[in-house]
Parts: C-alpha cells; sequence; structure tokens
C-alpha cells in the first residue's frame, strides 16, 4: 500500500447513522465540500442525497443485512460520487 498523500477530491459524501427510534435505523447521505484538497480540514454540508430504508437496529448491529442491501448502499455511494465529480454516464 502506498503512504498516504493527503490529496483528497473537493467533492464529498458523508454518511450518518441515525436511530429512529423505533427498533430500526436509517443511514442518511449528505453531499459534502472541502475546505481544501490537500488535507482538507473542514467539509461543509452542501446537499441532502439520500436515505435508506428503515432497517432493524439487530440486523444493522449484527451486520446481518442481505446481500442486495449492501449492494444498494454500496451502488449508492458510488453513483453519488461519480455524479459529484462529473464522471456519471
Amino acid at each position: 500500500m502506498e503512504l498516504h498523500d493527503k490529496i483528497r477530491g473537493k467533492k464529498g459524501l458523508v454518511a450518518c447513522l441515525r436511530d429512529m427510534g423505533n427498533g430500526t435505523s436509517r443511514l442518511f447521505f449528505d453531499d459534502v465540500i472541502a475546505d481544501q484538497e490537500i488535507n482538507p480540514s473542514a467539509w461543509a454540508q452542501d446537499h441532502f442525497y439520500s436515505f435508506t430504508p428503515e432497517i432493524g437496529n439487530s440486523e444493522l448491529d449484527t451486520m446481518s443485512l442481505r446481500s442486495e442491501q449492501f449492494e444498494q448502499i454500496g451502488a449508492a455511494v458510488v453513483a453519488r460520487l461519480l455524479a459529484l465529480n462529473g464522471r456519471a454516464k
């Protein structure tokens, strides 16, 4: 593995986990913008992107989601990063 060069893209995606209070949680995704590309120290929220359907806390806590759920989450993340960087086709 190469050394970390501290360079990042100017636009990114942040994910957070929210307990919905009813035995389920959701993953939320927001677009963010870095203060600088070299060793960014601050990321500012730009836009709301998406969230998952409610998922049982026990499924999340044990990472027992179905393969399709993991695939959908990963595909949403990669698709959004491509769009943010003008590379979506």
